[in-house]
């Protein structure tokens, strides 16, 4: 008699993405978008996500700038910029802020892309895939 079982494994071919945020409902609509294509990791705090960057490779971040504790995005992107001289390491912010100047604010302080929230899942998809490529 044959005995079926579930054999699982870890698709080494996906891009590691690394999502930095507080929110939970956010957390889980970033990781429904992105699952699918890519393997996935939250981090709630700049603290913990800072961490994780340094024990383990990921390919892309996306960093929420509004975080709580000691370090918000600004000083996460700031950190992995200049002391983890991660300076090709594509980053995305993903913010509320949506002033005028926010963007370029944001670019200039090191991040590749910033997509104001709420985000559009196409959106994305599109700039992750294009800052992969």
């Amino acid at each position: 008699m044959i005995i079926p079982f579930l054999i699982t494994t870890v698709n080494s071919e996906k891009k590691k993405v690394l999502i930095i945020e507080d929110n939970v409902e956010t957390q889980l609509i970033y990781k429904v978008y992105l699952r699918s294509f890519y393997d996935v990791e939250i981090a709630d705090t700049g603290e913990s996500g800072l961490e994780l960057l340094k024990q383990k490779k990921f390919d892309i971040l996306l960093l929420d700038i509004n975080l709580p504790g000691k370090l918000n995005g600004e000083d996460v992107l700031k950190i992995i910029r200049k002391e983890l001289k991660l300076s090709n390491f594509p980053i995305i912010v993903l913010t509320a802020y949506a002033l005028r100047g926010d963007r370029e604010k944001f670019i200039n302080m090191g991040a590749n892309n910033y997509i104001s929230k709420p985000v559009d899942k196409s959106v994305l998809l599109e700039e992750v895939k294009k800052l992969l490529a």
